[in-house]
């Protein structure tokens, strides 16, 4: 073998061997996309720690990614209510609960170890909820559950 063809052969292991490591190096770095993987460990910590029970109105667990918003509403019978929330994930979830035109709002913190809050509302004939991420790249699982209290 000829010394120039020696060359060749270094030259070209050399190039696909740049190659593969540019591939692989490309693959490393491309960012992550699809759902975060931490959100059914943080949507099965939330239930946990409140969950569905016998005789409540309404509950529901919401995921929100990227400031996204959500809402619920629905028809109820009027009187006095408990709305407790939790949020596990990354961020601050902003909650609106309007009472007949009247809007109450509350930061809700979101963590790892998350615990439920509680309010007592009155509502009359409307139950409206506004749930929003307040953090641009922050991952929330949110729940909440409303059930009728007695005076």
């Amino acid at each position: 073998m000829t010394d120039e063809r020696r060359r060749g052969v270094v030259l070209y292991a050399l190039t696909a061997l740049t190659l593969a490591a540019g591939a692989v190096w490309y693959a490393w770095a491309a960012p992550q996309t699809g759902p975060d993987p931490r959100v059914p460990q943080w949507r099965a910590t939330a239930e946990r720690l409140l969950p569905d029970l016998p005789l409540q109105t309404m509950a529901d667990t919401i995921v929100l990614e990227n400031d996204l918003a959500a809402e619920r509403r629905s028809p109820i019978v009027g009187g006095s209510y408990a709305l407790s929330m939790i949020c596990a994930g990354t961020g601050h979830v902003r909650v609106r609960l309007s009472t007949g035109g009247n809007d109450s709002g509350r930061a809700v913190r979101c963590s790892d170890k998350p615990s439920p809050d509680t309010i007592r509302v009155a509502l009359a004939d409307k139950f409206f909820l506004s749930v929003a991420a307040e953090e641009d790249e922050g991952v929330a699982v949110f729940r909440w559950r409303l059930e009728r209290t007695r005076l």
